[in-house]
């Protein structure tokens, strides 16, 4: 085939194409992901084609290095591509960490989009190389899993990432045109011997079956590739109808327990997959959701069941649903001395408490009494009394009362003068014992814990009071 043909299949006319919604919009910065392969080095060199034909729009590619078998050869191979095309290249280098019971597959491509993610400047298109039978592998792969509407929708055209957004705009070019175009160029590239071995799926699937099924039905590709785009669209449908309930449903970020009750159980799943959705979460197992009506719907009033699943937890508290990323461990368990004011100290993944000296007439400050302070978690039996001339009442009882979900709760900082409690810290408040509140006019500790120096807001369903500064 000619080098003309080959173009007119793939290039950057079919590339420009696909991106003209984006260009239109004012993207000016397109990233592609260039893993070394074939695939991506023709990508490459189209993107660097229509470059180089539009002088508004610029250029870069980013390579992941895995440290995995063959990352050296790949990275060579991206880095002569790139250097070929005059095409600036970012190599960033990550550390897989496979959980128990994860897959390789799944561990190395959550850390590749992870790294992207952090790459990618506000407004910048991430283009990978995936192409049709990519599309229509990922589509048998998650019907051997089991999955609904959504996981068969397979590959989304395009996706937000980090500050920029992840393109796939090849989802509808075969991978022979991509070859093809390849072979009209000088670029090198390499196998990455990983996709050798049968014994990760994709790889079974790619070099064991589906060679069957391409000589039993030549068009499989398309024909899977338009179902999973018939699957998108009807996806795109129930999430329309799920977004219309959710609205007088939601009460900020959580899901209200007695609307939900009422909704017809199939209704209900959904629902309650478009919200995880949209909150950025893994969704549960279909066994996890079915157990769903009996854990959290028929539990009593003042229950508070508490699921978990990889990479997300959520809780029933106050008459709605709350869900997170898995939550930050708990502050310093043991009795730690507070810095010198002013000042911070690191509480690790839940945040930083920032220490001040304020006057009185502030609020929640604390007098000071020339003696040493320590925080540290709740250990039980503590009293605290909040009110000039009130009783000093058990703090798990304050807290319970001023609706601080249970997981706020294992988290809240106790401050502590000896065996002495003198203040409850929460992310975005503080309460300070009445009897060692300084007065107005005298000046004092303030303690802030800002909440929104925490993870997935899991700290935002407390009434927050302004901050000192």
């Amino acid at each position: 085939m000619s080098p003309g043909t080959a173009a007119a299949e793939f290039g950057p006319d079919v590339l420009a194409r696909e991106l003209a919604p984006w260009l239109a919009h004012g993207a000016t910065t397109v990233v592609v992901a260039l893993s070394g392969g074939a695939d991506s080095a023709a990508l490459l060199a189209a993107a660097a084609a229509l470059a180089a034909r539009e002088p508004r729009l610029r250029l870069r590619a980013l390579h992941v290095n895995h440290g995995l078998e063959g990352a050296q050869p790949l990275a060579a191979a991206a880095r002569a591509a790139a250097a070929a095309l005059e095409v600036p290249l970012t190599v960033l280098s990550i550390q897989l960490d496979v959980a128990t019971g994860e897959s390789l597959e799944a561990a190395a491509r959550d850390a590749r989009h992870a790294a992207f993610a952090s790459a990618l400047a506000p407004g910048e298109l991430l283009l990978t190389a995936h192409h049709r039978e990519d599309q229509a592998e990922t589509l048998l792969l998650q019907l051997l899993r089991g999955a609904g509407p959504r996981g068969l929708a397979a590959m989304p055209l395009d996706a937000p990432l980090g500050a920029g957004r992840l393109l796939r705009p090849l989802l509808d070019v075969p991978r022979a045109a991509l070859r093809r175009y390849l072979a009209t160029t000088a670029l090198v590239w390499h196998d990455d011997p990983m996709n050798a071995d049968p014994a990760f799926d994709r790889n079974y699937l790619r070099g064991v079956v589906w060679p069957l099924l391409a000589a039993r039905w030549p068009a499989a590709a398309t024909t899977l590739s338009r179902s999973a785009a018939h699957l998108a669209a009807a996806q795109q449908l129930l999430d329309a109808s799920s977004a219309t309930l959710y609205e007088g449903m939601c009460q900020g970020a959580a899901l209200l327990i007695e609307p939900l009750r009422r909704l017809p159980a199939a209704q209900r799943r959904e629902l309650l997959r478009y919200w995880l959705h949209t909150r950025g979460l893994p969704l549960p197992s279909t066994r996890r959701l079915l157990g769903f009506q009996r854990e959290f719907l028929d539990a009593g009033a003042e229950a508070q069941p508490h699921a978990c699943w990889d990479g997300a937890e959520l809780w029933r508290f106050d008459g709605a649903l709350h869900a997170f990323a898995p939550l930050p461990p708990p502050g310093p368990e043991c009795a730690t001395p507070l810095p010198p004011p002013p000042g911070r100290l690191d509480l690790g993944a839940v945040g930083a408490l920032h220490l001040a000296l304020c006057d009185g007439k502030q609020g929640e400050v604390i007098a000071a009494r020339g003696t040493p302070l320590t925080v540290g978690l709740r250990q039980g039996g503590e009293r605290l009394q909040r009110r000039e001339g009130g009783a000093a009442r058990p703090a798990k009882d304050w807290l319970r009362e001023a609706r601080v979900p249970p997981w706020v709760r294992a988290r809240a900082l106790f401050v502590r003068d000896g065996a002495d409690l003198v203040a409850i810290v929460l992310p975005g408040q503080t309460w300070v014992a009445a009897s060692r509140r300084a007065p107005a006019g005298e000046t004092g500790l303030a303690l802030d814990w800002p909440a929104d120096g925490v993870a997935m807001n899991w700290c935002a369903f407390i009434e927050p009071r302004a901050p000192f500064r």
